[in-house]
């Protein structure tokens, strides 16, 4: 069931979404590594989201410049 990322981040169609859907309701190993999925987006969101409110360092904002001065 390759569509278990896909299904995650609400990149299916609604067609593909429904046969996910079915799908998952008859095969075990694939509900559960769905389970597993999302517990691991759930923990890097955990982890990383607070870095996107951080300012950008000035040393990195200076080599941007430097580097698009070229």
């Amino acid at each position: 069931m390759s569509d278990i990322n896909a299904y995650l981040d609400g990149a299916l169609s609604g067609q593909e979404k429904v046969e996910v859907e079915q799908a998952l309701k008859t095969d075990q190993e694939a509900a559960a590594l769905l389970q597993q999925y999302r517990q691991q987006v759930q923990e890097l969101h955990r982890l990383y989201d607070g870095v996107l409110s951080e300012p950008v360092p000035p040393r990195m904002l200076e080599a941007l410049r430097r580097r698009g001065d070229g």
